[in-house]
């Protein structure tokens, strides 16, 4: 009892240490079963091969007449990706805008005619469907199709990247517009405005600059997709990145590779530069680039809707070989454990390079007035800040497709070949993310431990990881579900995985036999997907990022004060169960911390006043079987003794009720009278 009231619990430490030892005998099991043997990394062939390739590097083809090539390549790589984000914003931004659950708001209204509430609900299941499939086809299946309709050339690049990020930005885009702030929801519903003006008014002038910094985010990615593309004849740089490996011009290779990464490290820096400025910057970078891209990009726009288009209804006529359909499956499991295999590897990487490309960790302090190391110290830390962050951008600027082409070299063909390309790209992407987490972190903790002496592992470990974990976990699972996809990319240059049926199906034109593979491959990467949204709902939800103190209170107990600043969101209550003087049961849509203390106020429009009751939440179980993991059900017993919480609920009986955790309840707070009760 006294460890679980000192923050630490030891069964829950248990259960964590069972988890890690599962995730690394899972990672051990799918090594074997996929056969990929990294003892091939260092075999004889495996570096001679190496060698060659190290060589090529070590002497770029500088001739002017290949520049010239490289640069044309590179200037249409960028217009693809610019012209196929556009799309893709286009295409994920209206099907995410009919998708969108506006929170605390039915839609359509209860009180609406059934076929008007049946037809918006398909409406939303219509348009949630279709950003599930665009999103769970590879960009390269897509570009494969887009090139039997249009033919060589860009076209089919720009139009693979918009289908499939439009998947994926149309899913973030709809999933941030349902965690905004419903207070603003609310005081435009007691106005009576329609579900699209809150939208406009209401949702999106609260995750508009998170729109616009992750479709700045996808750009980089498009642009690298759109160097890699021209493998199957979608123009870029893909096509020069192909033939370099396949006659072994290594040399080629490597003024390519040079390329992209330039080009990448050239697009953050715009990128962080856009975010800076005004909102019409970004509208005008991106205007001119649709220009420029609409003109300088051979696409055939009318080839689109012609009679190219019509060999895309053969899909219509599925496969039903029993043998094929038992390859299909076993392709999908494959793909499922280089997926996890290379998730896990590149997590484990990226979390040792984080913290070093971190700034307040390595060069800097939490503390507003730092002492800063000088001499030789202040030099290796800097050093090390900038290798990492050099790695990490290096890898993160490798596509997968062109690092399986290049571990396809090293390693031969096979299920390694991929999951060292995936593994490769996912520890700059999974560093950068990390990192960014890091860097906005609550100074308070680290910097107690700083003002104590603490080394900057003891404050990493015990000040800032605590505060991250969660979240850094979170967005390891939804890197897994984006490498699945990925997996069966890089089989089509023989890495292993479904990659290897889906370019066979389509070189031979088996078009049913590719239908089949398409409709596997959208089941597993849904059935993916909603396991990864329950899995990090319920991470981000056990521990919240913004309530820490449960976590890391035993490290704090002697500075005599509370270290955070709370700023989680307010939670709904669904129901009152049971209203006495001091004492009631209400039930809730979101699970919330064992013994916390919260605000129990009325949720009235901005700008109202009402008087506010402090109460600490119990979690008790239902009596009946209704209870289910979607609502919680929790004793609220009132700090304040004097306070009448029945008489309090029912002067506002009429109005919807929330938990707001404040500033001003201390997670220590007693059931004896509570001094910082007030109304608020």
């Amino acid at each position: 009892m006294q460890a679980a009231a000192n923050g630490f619990d030891r069964r829950r430490e248990l259960r964590r240490y069972w988890v890690w030892m599962a995730v690394a005998l899972s990672v051990i099991l799918c090594l074997e079963l996929t056969n990929a043997q990294p003892g091939k990394l260092l075999d004889a062939d495996g570096l001679s091969n190496a060698a060659s390739i190290l060589q090529g590097f070590a002497n770029p083809d500088m001739s002017p007449d290949f520049l010239g090539r490289v640069l044309e390549l590179s200037v249409e790589s960028l217009l693809i990706g610019i012209l196929g984000t556009v799309f893709a914003v286009g295409v994920g931004g209206v099907l995410a805008f009919f998708a969108i659950r506006v929170p605390d708001l039915p839609n359509p209204p209860r009180h609406a005619p059934k076929p008007v509430r049946y037809g918006a609900e398909f409406v939303r299941w219509l348009a949630r469907f279709l950003l599930g499939f665009f999103r769970s086809v590879p960009e390269i299946v897509w570009a494969y199709i887009f090139v039997r309709i249009l033919g060589l050339g860009p076209g089919a690049a720009v139009f693979a990247i918009a289908l499939t990020v439009g998947g994926s930005i149309g899913k973030l885009y709809s999933e941030l517009a349902e965690a905004v702030d419903p207070r603003t929801v609310h005081a435009l519903r007691a106005t009576g405005a329609s579900r699209w003006a809150i939208l406009l008014f209401a949702v999106v002038p609260q995750v508009g600059r998170q729109w616009i910094a992750y479709a700045l985010f996808r750009l980089e990615c498009n642009i690298r997709s759109g160097t890699i593309l021209g493998v199957v004849g979608a123009g870029g740089l893909g096509s020069e990145i192909a033939l370099s490996i396949r006659y072994f011009q290594y040399d080629k290779l490597a003024t390519t590779l040079l390329a992209v990464l330039a080009f990448v490290v050239a697009l953050e820096i715009v990128s962080a530069e856009l975010r800076k400025r005004n909102f019409r910057w970004t509208v005008g970078f991106a205007s001119l680039g649709t220009l420029a891209a609409v003109f300088m990009l051979d696409i055939p726009w009318s080839d689109l809707f012609g009679g190219s288009s019509g060999s895309m209804f053969t899909f219509t006529d599925l496969s039903v070989d029993s043998a094929f359909l038992k390859v299909a499956l076993g392709q999908v499991g494959e793909t499922l454990m280089m997926a996890w295999v290379a998730t896990v590897v590149s997590g484990v990487i990226a979390f040792v390079l984080a913290p070093m490309a971190a700034s307040h960790l390595m060069t800097s302090s939490y503390l507003p007035d730092p002492v800063r190391r000088h001499g030789i110290g202040m030099w290796l830390s800097q050093s090390i800040k900038w290798c990492a962050r050099w790695a990490l951008q290096v890898t993160r600027a490798m596509p997968e497709l062109t690092l399986a082409l290049v571990f396809v070299v090293w390693v031969g063909a096979g299920p390694l070949a991929g999951i060292l390309a995936i593994a490769v790209h996912n520890i700059g992407v999974l560093g950068r993310l990390y990192s960014d987490v890091l860097e906005e972190v609550e100074p308070g903790p680290p910097a107690a431990l700083q003002a104590q002496g603490a080394s900057p592992l003891a404050t990493f470990l015990f000040g800032v990881l605590p505060q991250v974990g969660a979240r850094m976990t979170a967005f390891t699972l939804y890197r897994f579900e984006v490498n699945v996809r990925a997996t069966a990319m890089v089989g089509f240059v023989g890495a292993g995985g479904i990659g290897d049926a889906l370019h066979t199906a389509i070189s031979l034109f088996h078009m049913r036999d590719l239908t089949l593979l398409l409709i596997t491959m959208l089941v597993v990467v849904s059935a993916v997907d909603a396991v990864g949204d329950r899995m990090r709902a319920r991470i981000l939800r056990v521990k919240p990022s913004a309530l820490p103190h449960d976590e890391i209170r035993t490290p704090f107990e002697n500075t005599q004060a509370m270290p955070f600043n709370y700023g989680a969101l307010p939670i709904s209550v669904a129901a009152f169960e049971e209203v006495t003087p001091q004492r009631l049961v209400v039930r809730t849509e979101q699970e919330i911390p064992e013994g916390s203390c919260f605000l129990l106020k009325p949720d009235l429009p901005l700008g109202v006043q009402a008087p506010g009751l402090v109460v600490r939440a119990t979690r008790v179980q239902s009596p009946d079987a209704g209870d289910n993991e979607t609502t919680f059900r929790y004793q609220l017993a009132a700090c304040e003794t004097n306070a009448d919480a029945s008489q309090l609920v029912q002067s506002y009986q009429d109005t919807d009720w929330q938990l707001d955790v404040s500033d001003q309840v201390p997670p220590s707070v007693g059931l004896a009278t509570n001094p910082h009760y007030q109304p608020i």
